[in-house]
């Protein structure tokens, strides 16, 4: 019995991410979302470029650590606190990342629903934990 609902609770849970996986993808072919990998990011820092960048990852996943210079926006509150650090009007490009690239994705989106232009504006891919994968430093 408990076997059983397990399994009903593990598909459930595959259902939902499927749907939002799904999601996410029909947002970032739709809306056009650019994304950038970690090494293109690391070259583009590298090479005194200085874009924006926004970590939406919550709180707690913050605390173990960012991307150096990242401002901290969770997803929740990104919408609120974004003019704060940078203003539709400018030409600054942004980069937005989460913890896996999905997220970043709909605050991509949203940015550019607010006004942002598109052309600036960049999803980082495979997010933070791709950053670490690749290497680079983290700030605490």
């Amino acid at each position: 019995m408990l076997r059983q609902l397990f399994l009903k609770k593990i598909k459930k849970t595959s259902v939902a991410l499927s749907r939002w996986t799904d999601m996410v993808k029909k947002t970032k072919a739709e809306a056009g979302i650019q994304e950038i990998t970690v090494d293109e990011l690391k070259a583009e820092l590298g090479a005194g470029e200085k874009p924006v960048l926004i970590d939406v990852r919550e709180g707690g996943e913050v605390q173990r650590g960012k991307i150096p210079n990242a401002v901290p926006l969770s997803r929740g509150v990104l919408e609120l606190g974004i003019e704060k650090v940078v203003t539709p009007e400018s030409d600054t490009p942004i980069v937005v990342y989460c913890a896996g690239g999905l997220r970043s994705i709909m605050a991509a989106e949203s940015l550019i629903r607010m006004g942002y232009e598109k052309e600036n504006i960049k999803s980082l891919k495979g997010g933070f934990e791709a950053w670490k994968k690749g290497g680079y430093n983290i700030e605490n």
